[in-house]
């Protein structure tokens, strides 16, 4: 599906992962609802920067019992690190994520860290995230973290690593949001759908159009 009305994102993220180069490392947080493309965006990014800025990828998945660290566990081959498959004490928690840090720094060029579907994190791999936070000014690191906004209610961990980070000068907020009419008019061009139908059914959001439009038909259900 082609990626319609992202531009002013893009050229956001742009900037940070350039400021980022020049040393002034950059936490992006990007919230949206399911479907609303936060994938499509990252991937377009990712494509962008392809062979000037290494990217690596860590996702959380939607499991009843987290595994702890998860996500820093699929990134440690990439930064050369060991994680035990043993629970971590406080101590060992701490020198972990200073570890974490100062392989990012040891790259020796700018590098992006994206982190999926943080609502779905276990506590840990939260805990790193605000660490990381807090300190990644004075760093060529860009970390670029997704959430689902409507699936974080005022108590759930994340909104509250949100409120910690809020005052943190190197944390940068993004919100996603649906498409316009006009722009779910240029997607349905040609399928013989109702255009104004289509986007009242699915309120814009990318997925949902995306769906209506690849099912067989032309009527919009």
């Amino acid at each position: 599906m082609e990626l319609l009305e992202r531009d002013l994102p893009i050229t956001q993220l742009d900037e940070h992962v350039r400021q980022a180069a020049a040393g002034r490392g950059r936490l992006v947080l990007i919230g949206g609802e399911a479907g609303i493309g936060k994938s499509a965006l990252l991937d377009a990014f990712r494509q962008r920067i392809a062979g000037e800025t290494a990217v690596l990828r860590a996702s959380c998945d939607a499991l009843s019992t987290p595994a702890p660290l998860g996500p820093v566990r699929d990134l440690a081959p990439a930064l050369g690190l060991t994680i035990g498959e043993h629970h971590l004490d406080r101590d060992a928690q701490e020198r972990l994520f200073r570890d974490v840090l100062a392989a990012l720094t040891a790259q020796g060029e700018p590098t992006v860290v994206i982190w999926e579907d943080a609502h779905w994190a276990d506590g840990a791999t939260l805990d790193l995230i605000r660490f990381l936070g807090r300190r990644i000014d004075g760093r060529q690191t860009l970390h670029i973290v997704t959430y689902r906004d409507d699936e974080i209610g005022p108590a759930h961990p994340l909104r509250l690593i949100l409120g910690d980070l809020a005052t943190a000068r190197s944390i940068y907020r993004m919100t996603l949001e649906p498409l316009s009419e006009e722009a779910v008019q240029l997607l349905a061009a040609g399928s013989g759908r109702d255009a104004s139908a289509l986007y009242r059914l699915t309120g814009g959001n990318p997925f949902f159009v995306n769906e209506v439009l690849a099912a067989p038909g032309q009527s919009v259900p």
